[in-house]
């Protein structure tokens, strides 16, 4: 499962930089939750090339994140932008301004961010 959840968030951040054949069947495979033999017969070609293009799209997916480390910096942002919303709701509670509009608006940005971004703090 753990691997599967790791790839899914690889998929999601540099699949489009796979080439059509690895992204398709990378998608077919842990998206569709095709097995190889479904892929090999979909693509008419074996079983065994099936399991070699996704172990090299894989790497690839591994080696793209080590190389720009997207989901990384996500994560701190992530982490960044919640420590920033505790200290405002923190100072919201101290000087009782949580009913102003922009503090509402600030605090709005944040959850949209945190919440187009929940999938990403797991690698």
């Amino acid at each position: 499962m753990e691997k599967l959840v790791e790839v899914a968030i690889l998929f999601d951040y540099y699949g489009e930089l796979l080439s059509k054949k690895q992204f398709k069947m990378v998608d077919e495979y842990y998206n569709e939750d095709l097995s190889l033999t479904e892929i090999a017969e979909l693509n008419n070609i074996s079983k065994q090339a099936v399991s070699e293009n996704l172990k090299r799209a894989i790497n690839r997916l591994y080696g793209f994140e080590k190389k720009l480390n997207l989901i990384n910096k996500s994560y701190n942002a992530s982490k960044l932008l919640k420590n920033i919303k505790d200290d405002l709701n923190n100072l919201a509670l101290k000087y009782s301004f949580s009913e102003e509009i922009i503090y509402k608006d600030i605090i709005f940005k944040i959850d949209k961010f945190l919440d187009e971004n929940a999938g990403d703090n797991y690698l």
